[in-house]
């Protein structure tokens, strides 16, 4: 709700669509590769929030596993492993794969999870063929694949641990403070489905008997230890690759770092109606009448001024109404900063020519689109560096205005006074408490109050994100409400301005709460994080994640990490475990869709 008006909405849903796509392609490509975790909560939250979004409920959990916490699945190296481990990281991986396969099906259609990741999600692992190689076995099945990617991951985590121990590096109290707030999270999200669940119950709903409370502190002990390795081996690796490193990178090939910025307009070939068949459609005749308007439109155009004002001028001649936004709004012509994958699916003779160096600024290039028109290209910025990109994590409880203009004059007569508020004193809190709201100007003083009233009852509270997201989950009135009012990754541009401003305020931190005034209501804020990402920053971390991989390979391979004491028994607990669970998640989506 907090998004602008609709450009931005599909704007959103196309970039979501694009991430889908490229995380299937990176998943493809890091099959039979260790699959590090890059923040061991945010790992374990998608899990059980895809649970809980499957509507996972009256599963037999059965008796507490207490027989089966003690059972040793193999050994690495001198340290045993339990079953409840190896079933974690077994069934992460299940669910990994059931996620997007589930996501492709949602966005295009039923089967085509499949075609995009090659896990059929209306399958059991064990009953589907796996399409790459695992060594050692023939004709391996997607089962097959998730032991041995378990495997190399606790590999892993065992050998990170140790390289981890000879650096020096060790947990703060802050560390194990995050750890704590992990757990909690899983907790608040075992009560909060339709089936509320104890917190060992909900662990063993996700991964099987053996799991417990403590055994999943310490699998998440171990993540953050391993992502703190890997943050300092990243850190490292980045310091060895100078500006000239970079820069060689960058010239070698522009189509894999480098953005164009191009101006657009589409020409629309006239239907034409068939009235016996009750149909229109674009003719030869008037996709040759478009090319020729599409031309003349080229010939007229050098620079960005009259790429403009040549558009304002078809579309008065077309007596558009929305032509006179052409002079105010730059967006309607303006492609800018376009990545080499962003324009890939258009005609590749047309993609060369945008990143093509010698491509002069004012130089057209006409696109066929095929039984609709035409679009005229005119380069704007021949292919340069991708500008600095901001991102940010908040969550937010949006307190809406009253619907309609109607609504709020009938509530305005009911009332036999104006409310009286005055902006909450935050100097008695330990938090940074900043509103942006002007009470002489605000839209509705009774609004404002239940945002500020809902504002305190989290500063009165425990002032932890947790609690924050309970509250959106109780109050918020924004789609997202139901995912305690986050927003990842947000890109700028993608929100309302007064939204934005306040999440990309100077000095502001993680933790900090406020309120901000939008056209949707009042949007009651919490800053969870921000980053800035410069062309240089990719590659380099491209280059050092490049060496990282190569390091994670070599350090499984040594001898302090071979498995080996393998009892065939606990692993066939935990591959019955999982396909009991991949059978619920199946019956229970065959049941979703049938409503």
């Amino acid at each position: 709700m907090a998004k602008q008006e609709k450009n931005a909405a599909e704007l959103y849903r196309e970039e979501r669509k694009a991430r889908i796509a490229k995380a299937a392609k990176k998943n493809q490509k890091k099959q039979n590769k260790i699959i590090l975790t890059k923040k061991s909560k945010a790992a374990i939250a998608v899990i059980v929030v895809l649970a809980i979004a499957l509507g996972i409920g009256g599963f037999a959990i059965g008796n507490s596993g207490m027989l089966l916490r003690g059972k040793v699945a193999f050994t690495v190296g001198e340290e045993n492993v339990s079953l409840a481990e190896y079933s974690y990281y077994y069934n992460s991986n299940y669910q990994e794969q059931y996620g997007y396969s589930v996501q492709f099906d949602q966005y295009y259609g039923a089967g085509m999870g499949a075609m995009y990741t090659g896990f059929d999600c209306g399958k059991t692992p064990d009953a589907q063929a796996y399409s790459g190689e695992i060594e050692g076995i023939e004709n391996p099945t997607w089962a097959d694949y998730f032991d041995y990617n378990a495997r190399r991951q606790i590999q892993y985590a065992k050998a990170a641990k140790l390289y981890a121990e000879e650096k020096g590096i060790e947990l703060t109290e802050e560390d194990y403070a995050s750890i704590e707030s992990s757990i909690e999270s899983i907790e608040t999200q075992a009560k909060s489905g339709k089936q509320p669940y104890s917190l060992a119950a909900y662990l063993r709903l996700l991964y099987g008997k053996a799991m417990n409370v403590s055994a999943m502190r310490d699998i998440i002990t171990q993540q953050t230890l391993d992502q703190k390795l890997s943050t300092t081996m990243m850190d490292e690796y980045k310091a060895e690759y100078s500006a000239e490193d970079v820069l060689k990178v960058y010239n070698k090939d522009l189509t894999a770092y480098g953005v164009v910025s191009l101006r657009n307009y589409a020409v629309a070939a006239e239907k034409v109606e068939d009235k016996e068949k009750e149909t229109s459609a674009v003719t030869k005749e008037t996709m040759a009448a478009a090319k020729t308007k599409a031309e003349s439109f080229a010939s007229k155009v050098n620079s960005d001024e009259s790429f403009k004002a040549t558009a304002y001028e078809f579309e008065k001649l077309a007596k558009n109404e929305k032509a006179d936004e052409l002079k105010t709004n730059d967006s309607l012509t303006l492609l800018a900063d376009q990545s080499y994958s962003a324009l890939s699916s258009s005609d590749e003779k047309f993609t060369k020519w945008a990143f093509d160096k010698n491509t002069a600024v004012g130089s057209t290039y006409i696109v066929e689109n095929a039984d609709t028109g035409y679009t005229v290209y005119m380069m704007s910025e021949p292919v340069h560096t991708a500008p600095d990109a901001k991102t940010y994590d908040v969550r937010h409880i949006l307190v809406m205005f009253p619907k309609t203009e109607e609504n709020k004059e009938e509530e305005k007569e009911d009332k036999k006074e104006e409310i009286e508020v005055e902006l909450l004193d935050a100097s008695a809190y330990d938090v940074t408490v900043d509103i942006d709201v002007d009470l002489e100007k605000t839209g509705d003083k009774e609004t404002y109050k239940k945002a500020q009233d809902i504002l305190k009852e989290y500063l009165d509270g425990d002032k932890t994100e947790a609690a924050f997201a309970e509250l959106a989950k109780k109050y918020s009135e924004d789609d997202n409400a139901e995912q305690g009012g986050i927003y990842t990754g947000v890109t700028e541009g993608r929100m309302v301005k007064e939204f934005e401003n306040w999440s990309l305020a100077k000095d502001r931190k993680y933790g900090d709460v406020g309120i901000v005034e939008s056209t949707y209501g009042y949007h009651v804020m919490y800053h969870v994080g921000a980053e800035t990402t410069t062309w240089e920053d990719v590659i380099k971390t491209d280059l050092a994640t490049e060496k990282y991989n190569d390091f994670a390979e070599d350090i499984i391979k040594k001898d302090n990490v071979k498995i080996s004491n393998e009892d065939a028994a606990v692993i066939e607990l935990a591959n019955e475990e999982l396909n009991r669970f991949a059978k619920l998640q199946i019956r229970n989506s065959q049941q979703q869709s049938t409503y």
